[in-house]
């Protein structure tokens, strides 16, 4: 299938529904918003709703959307999102369509680290891991964004660990990232960070905005106060916005996927027609981290083909609404260690991919979302390559078929000497973690595994690579701005 305005990286893909699939699916979706409806106890939201002609029931907190208001909702929410970038050359624009992106995934509690003889341990999370993470993704040339993929754990309770998080996430990269663990308290506070990155250029601010916020609804039919003053606040800044569903079928789900997806559909539906009510063309993006509730361990199968089925199936409806997807999450493991499960369940993530999933978020991730990996970090940009390389396809041309290379070089001979063969050296896949040697050279080389190569690119990139693109006295005055908050954090809670 062609689209316009889409590059030869999507030549092919996978068709989950029909047009009659979809319909039902929506039209489940609308009975779901008008009959039963969302529960928020945020007056303001509920006002907003009542004001534009939801059926509101104040007492219980009940709201009801009628159907025109959500096909309104769809038609004003803008088909393609910019994600700005310090480093305009890397914005990331995300377009209605099968155009596929790829980032790390955020908010883990746990470090994994490595040792050179092989062995593991974990620790909690510290923002120099989040630093270091964030300079590893910055280098790493398959990963398109570079999102927070720790929590700061020893900034609780000592200060505020979320603009410590959004801060050094700022200054670490150079490429788009966003921030997935807001509170619409913080709000002004995000924002400010903003502004200070562009020297205090509010007009800049506004227009390229360098903060994107991740919120998830609560499922079933959920939407908290967080996510609601969130979505208005974002809204009215024209900040981007990935409003996430986590709905587990079989838990907070149906245990049917086609019954998480409507449920899921009615959530992220309800919370984009109130930033529609609040600024019509806010920038909202369609994110996704569904899957099952693994009905005999009890545990949320994030490493499961279900999870990559749901995700394609947002992939494709929400290209239905022409509106663009972000944090959906796909190839995510079960797995506490790099090791084959874990790249086993990363495979699956080429589903969502063919699909057309425009923002997939899983680069070192493990345990669940639990745990954070350098060195699967690294390994995920082979991963992502090699996806990547997929997804052009053969690209058929004249000129790609070669008929002049293979008439020259006939029968029973090589093609090694010819000059197109040099030149198609580039477009080959080039993975730095995956060994291709045969075993003699491998074994003369130390019998390296991928987490073995990982590893010493880890250390090479954290040595090598400084990826800060603002101004030293921008960097002083971000991190004065922080302590400042840090020492109010401190005085409020010693009262």
């Amino acid at each position: 299938m062609r689209y316009n305005n889409i590059t030869q990286e999507e030549r092919i893909g996978l068709d989950m529904f029909s047009k009659a699939d979809m319909d039902l699916i929506t039209q489940a979706t609308f009975e779901i918003l008008e009959t039963i409806g969302v529960y928020t106890e945020d007056a303001e939201a509920q006002n907003i709703y009542a004001e534009a002609g939801c059926d509101v029931d104040y007492k219980t907190g009940i709201v009801k959307i009628p159907e025109h208001l959500i096909i309104d909702a769809i038609r004003y929410t803008p088909s393609k999102v910019r994600l700005a970038a310090l480093d305009k050359k890397k914005d990331v624009m995300l377009r209605a369509g099968p155009s596929v992106h790829w980032g790390p995934f955020g908010v883990g509690v746990q470090m994994l680290d490595y040792s050179k003889d092989g062995s593991t341990s974990i620790r909690p999370t510290t923002e120099e891991d989040l630093r270091k993470s964030m300079i590893i993704a910055d280098w790493c040339d398959n990963y398109d964004v570079t999102d927070p993929t720790v929590t700061a754990v020893d900034w609780m309770e000592k200060g505020r660990g979320d603009l410590h998080e959004l801060s050094t996430s700022l200054i670490n990269t150079t490429k788009p990232t966003s921030y997935g663990s807001p509170e619409e308290a913080s709000f002004e506070d995000y924002n400010e960070l903003n502004k200070i990155a562009y020297g205090g250029d509010e007009e800049m601010a506004r227009k390229r905005p360098l903060i994107k916020l991740c919120y998830c609804t609560t499922s079933p039919l959920e939407l908290s106060n967080n996510v609601t003053q969130l979505t208005i606040k974002c809204a009215e800044n024209m900040i981007p916005s990935h409003v996430i569903s986590m709905a587990l079928a079989g838990a907070t789900g149906p245990v049917t996927l086609a019954g998480t997806l409507v449920t899921q559909n009615a959530e992220i539906l309800a919370s984009m027609t109130l930033s529609q009510l609040v600024n019509r063309g806010a920038p909202v993006l369609y994110g996704c981290a569904n899957t099952i509730m693994d009905l005999q361990s009890g545990t949320a199968a994030v490493g499961s083909p279900e999870l990559a089925l749901l995700s394609s199936a947002v992939a494709q409806l929400a290209q239905y609404y022409k509106i663009p997807t972000a944090s959906v999450m796909a190839g995510w493991t079960d797995s506490k260690i790099p090791d084959i499960q874990t790249g086993a369940e990363r495979g699956l993530a080429m589903l969502p991919a063919l699909a057309g999933a425009n923002l997939i978020m899983m680069g070192g991730v493990l345990d669940g979302g639990m745990t954070m990996s350098l060195e699967q970090l690294v390994i995920d940009n082979d991963i992502f390559g090699s996806m990547k390389h997929i997804l052009k396809g053969l690209n058929i041309t004249e000129e790609n078929i070669c008929i002049d290379d293979i008439k020259k070089v006939g029968i029973g001979k090589h093609y090694l000497s010819l000059a197109s063969t040099r030149e198609g050296i580039a477009g080959q896949s080039n993975p730095l973690t995956f060994d291709r040697n045969m075993r003699g050279p491998w074994e003369k080389q130390g019998s390296k595994t991928a987490v073995d190569l990982a590893h010493e690119k880890v250390e090479w990139i954290l040595e090598n690579h400084d990826p800060c693109g603002m101004d030293r006295d921008i960097v002083k005055e971000m991190n004065n701005f922080v302590v400042r908050k840090d020492k109010e954090f401190m005085q409020r809670i010693a009262k």
